[in-house]
This record gives structure tokens, C-alpha cells and sequence, in this order.
């Protein structure tokens, strides 16, 4: 029997928030389970690592914050991870915790409004890997929270 491979880089679509002010991405499952769920916090939290230590995020930390994330799941996942709980490991993982520098915003409760959206991913017989898209920017309850595909240069 083969194994699945897997894959260093995640398929398109990458969808950003319109007007972001960060973009990040990973390889990788968002398991939800309790039994998971603190190892899984450490593993997007060390993954975003440097991402999230951008000094340009400095101001941003104390302000109030839209927020997207977009995963991109198996079939199996697609259909039996609820959205909610996936949201609430990564946004753990990006709050700060006492004594780490590794952090987009002070709390979770900064976050004004939320676009989480699970997609299929595309899938290869050869590659075995979900992934996901973060992205934030100040609040602002005059534009709507629209992704976009960001233009590549």
C-alpha cells in the first residue's frame, strides 16, 4: 500500500481579506479535538512564529480587528469538522499567552468580526495535505470582509 506524501506547499485558491494588513498561510491539519487541541495551539503558534513577531504588527496588537481564515480540508474534514471550534484553535494560537512574544493580538475578544470558511481542498493521489490562510486588518465596519485572491508579482 502507498503512502500519501506531504506536501510542502498549499493549493490555490490563496484567499486574503481585501484591504489586509497581514497574510500568512501554513501546511497542515487544525485537529480539534480536546485530545489535540493544546499541541495543536503550539503547532500554529510555532509555525506563525515569525510571521506573527512582525514588528509592523506592533500598533495593530491592542486595536479591535477583522479576521479571515480560510481552510482548505480533505472530504472526510470538510465534512466532519465544525467551523467553530476550528476558528477557536487558531485564534488561541494567535492570542497572546503569558511570557510569549509570539502573538498577532492581546485577545481573542479584540476580534470585531470573523469570516471563517472551509473549503475543499484540491486534491492529488500523491499528496496528503490540508492547509490554511490567515489574514487580518483594523476594523472597519464600512467595508465588508471580502477575500480576494492576492495578485502575485
Amino acid at each position: 500500500m502507498d503512502k500519501k506524501k506531504i506536501g510542502k506547499t498549499g493549493s490555490p485558491p490563496f484567499l486574503q481579506l481585501e484591504h489586509s494588513e497581514g497574510f500568512s498561510g501554513d501546511l497542515g491539519e487544525v485537529k480539534t479535538g480536546k485530545d489535540y487541541r493544546k499541541d495543536m495551539i503550539d503547532t500554529i503558534k510555532n509555525n506563525l512564529s515569525i510571521w506573527m513577531a512582525n514588528g509592523a504588527f506592533e500598533p495593530k496588537r491592542g486595536q479591535q480587528l477583522d479576521l479571515a481564515i480560510v481552510i482548505k480540508l480533505s472530504p472526510y474534514r470538510l465534512k466532519t469538522q465544525d467551523v467553530d471550534n476550528i476558528a477557536k484553535v487558531i485564534c488561541d494560537a494567535l492570542k497572546q499567552r503569558k511570557g510569549d512574544e509570539r502573538f498577532l493580538f492581546d485577545d481573542d475578544s479584540q476580534i470585531i468580526r470573523m469570516l471563517v470558511w472551509k473549503i475543499l481542498r484540491k486534491e492529488d493521489p500523491q499528496w496528503d495535505t490540508d492547509s490554511y490562510d490567515i489574514s487580518f486588518r483594523t476594523h472597519d465596519g464600512n467595508n465588508q470582509m471580502n477575500l480576494i485572491e492576492p495578485k502575485v508579482i
